[in-house]
């Protein structure tokens, strides 16, 4: 494999650094050492992560390299193989129906009940949250998305899917919003709905959003934090807006086609972002012309 260019585009910046400094801050997601393995491939691994209340914090990295493991592991659906993972102060393998109530959960496959209308899925969602289920908060969202009430699940678009979930989700008032890959698929408008309710949710100090995505103009819209995996290498985290200035971002083409898998010569402090045959999304620190040098 060689290298054909590594172009730096002069509007793509992404910040990166080592972890800072949370010791003072309340936090609604801790890790320690998190691990988890299948069979003897550990897929997580040594991850200490935080996510701070009143932060919305971007979970970034290649395909392949855990984010989805790792929401997976907060949110009690898998065991941890190492390590311990704190989420609103409770572990969530004990505390799993108590953390249910408080954690918003919205992926990509976007999966409904298909024979119910849009009142009768707010209506189930209501069943289960109880008290927490604001009903006018809904129909405001409701509205302000443009969903029939009478729809049912299986003749809605992508879109109106997306919408429909968010809606339900902010409805039950969680303190944190986990969002995994959200507006994949989704085209320009419905995305611009759903990241104006996630600011407007994650507006409330006491609240906080995780938000895993491939999409780094989402991520540089409305995300103030951000956690870089890098498998095998400890995670890089840190504040957006104090770390902008130490982190580029690259398109590396390549002369031919890569493996999935194919490992990458990068220099020290560099990660693949995203990948296809061709190309490669790097992002890396250091100064630009050591970091262009070492990708030549």
């Amino acid at each position: 494999m060689k290298i054909e260019s590594a172009a730096r585009p002069a509007e793509e910046t992404f910040p990166i650094s080592v972890r800072d400094d949370l010791q003072d801050v309340d936090l609604a997601v801790s890790t320690s050492g998190l691990g988890r393995r299948f069979g003897s491939r550990w897929v997580v691994r040594e991850l200490d992560l935080a996510v701070p209340l009143g932060s919305v914090t971007a979970l970034l990295g290649r395909n392949g390299v855990g984010k989805s493991t790792t929401i997976q592991l907060l949110l009690g659906l898998l065991p941890p193989s190492a390590g311990s993972v704190e989420v609103l102060g409770l572990d969530p393998q004990r505390a799993r129906h108590r953390l249910f109530a408080e954690v918003g959960y919205v992926s990509e496959r976007r999966e409904l009940l298909d024979d119910l209308d849009v009142r009768g899925l707010a209506d189930v969602v209501a069943e289960v949250h109880g008290q927490r289920f604001d009903p006018d908060r809904f129909e405001e969202l409701r509205k302000r998305y443009d969903l029939d009430p009478k729809a049912r699940g299986k003749v809605l678009s992508k879109g109106q899917r997306a919408r429909l979930l968010l809606a339900l989700t902010l409805a039950a008032n969680p303190r944190l919003l986990v969002l995994d890959e959200p507006t994949s698929g989704l085209d320009v408008l419905v995305r611009d709905d759903f990241l104006a309710g996630i600011a407007e949710f994650a507006a409330d100090e006491t609240r906080a959003v995780l938000l895993s995505s491939h999409l780094i103009e989402d991520v540089g819209r409305i995300c103030d934090r951000a956690i870089v995996l890098r498998g095998e290498a400890p995670a890089i985290q840190g504040d957006v807006e104090d770390l902008r200035r130490s982190c580029q971002r690259y398109l590396v083409r390549l002369s031919g086609v890569i493996e999935p898998h194919t490992p990458i010569p990068l220099p020290s402090g560099a990660c693949v972002l995203e990948r296809d045959p061709r190309a490669l999304t790097v992002i890396a620190t250091g100064a630009a012309e050591h970091v262009e040098a070492a990708l030549d």
